[in-house]
């Protein structure tokens, strides 16, 4: 019932919200239409999985850890239900019932109950961010910057995860953005950072960072791409700055010296935009199991080709017993995915990030 007012529910939610707790505000930077956009995506994940606690719960226990980055406490978890109630209930209009309320309400309850219980634990042993000072920063295209923070104090990670980060020019907008490096012994994070639009925070941070800034990275999210506990060969497609989290895998792999056999299908709408291939052809040196499969689009800027990608990779080989990691524009998540899913791959070996952008 709710399905085709979507967006009026993210608008209609912190509207109520800031009428019923002005203070919450505060908790927010100037531009909400991504906040309305993960509040929404949040919502249908949680519907969507109701009846698998399994993923579930920590899908809300990250999401409770993560929220301390906005200063997010327990007693904002009250008129946060009370909006969203509010909200769901005026989008569905006639067709709401008592039963339905009972139902939301009794669901929140539960919830926020996971949510604000993880973050309590949370607090015991991490901080809601961690302060980072920006000591290398480098535009390798004129819409494309590589970063690398030293974090305060130590940032455990796996490589394949990203961190929510904000700058002090962009207070109070956090975006999510890969490592692309390892962990290291110096401390050292790197992120592949490319403006998308007029964006706020990837704008700030390509075009107006320099050393000596210091950011603010959430708790880390994601997956271990190069978990040691996977005996699969590893199938990785990427494009744009989805090569990041990649990168991170493959050193850590080479590292070990990891005896599965990588193939990496890297995606650039022309070969300028292919920005770290020398970078994957300096770890296949020494890595001696890695094979990359560079892929540009025929017609260049004026077609992306969306299918393209999806298209070699079926044709390349059988990828069943594979483990894949795929991440990067949309069109070419969605059809690579298609394409994996005709060939067999069972969803519990596909790991996925989509940026959204190309």
């Amino acid at each position: 019932m709710v399905e085709d007012h979507l967006e009026s529910v993210g608008v209609d939610f912190y509207a109520q919200l800031f009428t019923i707790a002005p203070e919450a505000r505060e908790l927010f930077g100037a531009g909400m239409a991504v906040q309305r956009s993960r509040l929404v995506g949040a919502l249908v994940r949680i519907v969507g999985n109701a009846d698998d606690r399994e993923t579930l719960v920590p899908y809300l226990e990250a999401l409770g850890r993560d929220h301390r980055k906005f200063g997010v406490i327990d007693q904002h978890y009250a008129p946060v239900g009370t909006a969203l109630v509010l909200a769901v209930r005026r989008a569905v209009g006639d067709a709401w019932t008592p039963r339905h309320e009972r139902a939301w309400i009794e669901a929140y309850d539960k919830i926020a109950a996971i949510m604000s219980g993880a973050a309590r634990r949370d607090a015991v042993i991490s901080p809601p961010w961690w302060d980072a000072e920006v000591v290398y920063h480098r535009r390798i295209l004129d819409d494309l910057a590589i970063m690398q923070v030293r974090p305060h104090t130590d940032y455990p990670y796996r490589p394949g995860q990203y961190a929510y980060v904000t700058t002090p020019r962009r207070p109070k907008i956090w975006r999510a953005y890969s490592m692309a490096s390892a962990p290291r012994d110096d401390g050292l994070l790197e992120f592949h950072v490319r403006t998308v639009g007029a964006g706020w925070v990837s704008s700030a941070l390509v075009w107006r960072t320099e050393p000596g800034d210091v950011l603010h990275l959430g708790a880390p999210q994601g997956h271990d791409v190069a978990t040691p506990r996977s005996e699969h060969d590893l199938l990785c497609i990427t494009g744009g700055t989805g090569i990041a989290p990649v990168l991170a895998a493959l050193q850590e792999l080479e590292q070990r010296q990891d005896g599965r056999r990588v193939h990496v299908f890297y995606a650039g709408r022309d070969r300028d935009h292919l920005y770290a291939l020398p970078h994957l052809e300096s770890i296949g040196v020494r890595y001696r199991r890695l094979t990359v499969v560079p892929v540009v689009s025929p017609d260049g800027p004026t077609d992306r080709s969306p299918d393209l990608m999806g298209n070699i990779v079926s044709a390349y080989g059988d990828w069943r017993k594979h483990r894949v990691y795929v991440a990067g524009p949309t069109t070419m998540v969605a059809t690579s995915l298609e394409r994996l899913r005709e060939q067999g791959v069972p969803d519990e070996q596909i790991i996925v990030d989509d940026y959204g952008l190309w």
